[in-house]
């Protein structure tokens, strides 16, 4: 079998990409022809230079896209790798975003009619509209089969993408993540997270401002980057938080949230929207206690006996609950306990990547009749 993965971009350390290189990696390992088609130029290339070790050709352009809206790079990019894509002959392509790269590859006048797997990594809804390419139902009906990673997202692809072909329902890629012995920071909360507006960085600085009345020695510690850090960075100084608040860059991502899960009492998730965020998958594991918004798949981890669920885009609601949890030290062991049993056995990476390669088969097969 060869499987050809379209990504958007690889060079951040988010879910998406944690995902596409997990996916690529294991499929290799299990004797699959696979390579990754990138219509961004990296600006990190940790995953690239992970990828090329394990022996996967990867593709990306030149050039970076600065303006969110330029696609010229995208058409550029598919044109360029189109000869040698034929000459490769992919059985499947699995775009993971159904976005920016399947879009160029559709479009182009040679590109060959091939069995197209899509995942959804968010819950498709109005709120989160902004993130799919314009004309995005030309490239939703050449998609055979999507891939949703929680119930949230299989409603969210039917009532808002309308797509009518099937959903299949594959848990995230993780490999289970070892607790690191390390200093405890007391009085920490932290946030992992993109640095971008729908992560809800910006309602948890508003409510921190609470949070240390309460608690005045409270640290918040925020672990990510993204093109809205340095706004997150002047919200803070605006609202007066000083040293309370760190912008703690990325941490080690071969060790994941296991390089600093145990420095912190609490971690928090206050998404505007999500399907189930790949850090929050990686602390339930761990072991820690979270507080997070009830948006998307969230719900379908997280509730009243497993850590804190809360409405999303509520300072008070989300400082409260902050404050409440971090004076109750008895409370945070029992939710890490209960939350760490409850996803024991869903994340088994064998097993989802196993179903992942039955629906190639599938669909393979299915465009062959």
């Amino acid at each position: 079998m060869k499987v050809a993965i379209f990504c958007d971009y690889l060079h951040s350390f988010g879910g998406t990409e944690y995902y596409n290189a997990t996916l690529a990696m294991e499929l290799k390992k299990r004797g699959i022809d696979v390579r990754v088609f990138v219509c961004e130029k990296p600006q990190n290339l940790y995953w690239f230079d992970r990828l090329q070790k394990q022996g996967i050709t990867t593709y990306a352009p030149e050039r970076f896209r600065e303006n969110r809206d330029d696609h010229t790079i995208d058409a550029e990019f598919a044109a360029d790798i189109m000869d040698e894509f034929i000459a490769w002959a992919p059985d499947v392509i699995h775009a993971s975003p159904a976005a920016n790269m399947l879009g160029a590859y559709i479009k182009h006048k040679k590109a060959p009619h091939l069995p197209i797997v899509a995942t959804e990594h968010t819950t498709p809804s109005p709120d989160s509209a902004f993130w799919y390419p314009v004309h995005f139902d030309k490239i939703l009906k050449n998609i055979d089969a999507f891939v949703a990673t929680c119930k949230a997202s299989v409603n969210g692809i039917r009532q808002f993408h309308k797509f009518r072909g099937p959903i299949h329902i594959i848990p995230h890629f993780i490999n289970k993540p070892l607790l690191y012995s390390t200093r405890r920071i007391p009085n920490s909360v932290a946030c992992i997270a993109r640095m971008s507006p729908e992560k809800g960085i910006g309602v948890l600085l508003v409510a921190w401002k609470s949070v240390i009345k309460q608690v005045p020695d409270a640290k918040l510690y925020l672990y990510g980057h993204g093109r809205a850090k340095l706004y997150f960075e002047r919200l803070a100084l605006s609202l007066g938080l000083g040293n309370t608040v760190r912008f703690a860059g990325v941490f080690d991502p071969r060790r994941g949230p296991s390089a600093i899960a145990g420095k912190h009492d609490i971690f928090v998730q206050p998404s505007l929207f999500e399907s189930i965020p790949t850090s929050l998958i990686e602390l339930a594991l761990l072991g820690k206690p979270v507080i997070a918004t009830d948006v998307g798949g969230v719900r379908e981890l997280i509730n009243n006996k497993t850590g804190v669920l809360i409405k999303s885009a509520s300072t008070d609601v989300l400082s409260k609950a902050i404050v409440q949890l971090l004076h109750d030290k008895e409370r945070q062991a029992v939710l890490a306990k209960q939350l760490q049993q409850s996803v024991a056995n869903k994340y088994d990476l064998n097993a989802n990547i196993d179903a992942m390669i039955k629906l190639y088969q599938d669909v393979i097969q299915a465009q062959s009749k």
